[in-house]
């Protein structure tokens, strides 16, 4: 115990960058929609494959709350944003995955969702397809770790 004792952060009450450890607040205007983030071991090499990457995601952007470092104690957290009538098909992922729908409407698990509605679903769990409705959707992505994310040819 005195272990984890020797690396605690007094946040002192007050909010710090996200550079540093300590608490944490986010103004998500502030923060710009890029297009999806390779995962860490995943970076394109070079200029030219971070284009081709962002041409193949289909017009989904991530605002990104948190994108720790390989090792890091952190998870990541983003806000992902599919375009209207966007289509991910079925996948699974090695780490679980919790979701709320912050605009806009989507199809998850065969239902029609909004804002408010929250999901979990488990690593090495075969779901999918996930589709946005006519307006696109914005929601809040937090996974345990940078999953693998696989798709599932059917």
């Amino acid at each position: 115990m005195a272990e984890l004792q020797d690396d605690l952060v007094d946040s002192q009450d007050r909010a710090v960058d996200i550079t540093e450890r300590g608490l944490h607040l986010f103004d998500l205007d502030a923060l710009p929609w890029e297009p999806p983030r390779p995962r860490p071991g995943n970076e394109p090499a070079t200029e030219d494959e971070r284009r081709k990457a962002a041409e193949r995601s289909g017009g989904v952007e991530e605002k990104w709350l948190v994108y720790p470092e390989p090792g890091s104690d952190r998870f990541p957290i983003s806000i992902v944003r599919f375009p209207p009538n966007f289509v991910f098909p079925k996948h699974w992922h090695t780490d679980g995955e919790f979701i709320m729908i912050l605009k806009g409407t989507a199809v998850f698990a065969g239902q029609e969702i909004g804002p408010g509605t929250m999901a979990y679903n488990d690593a090495r769990t075969i779901y999918g397809a996930e589709a946005a409705g006519p307006e696109g959707c914005e929601f809040l992505m937090i996974r345990r770790a940078f999953a693998v994310t696989t798709i599932v040819n059917e």
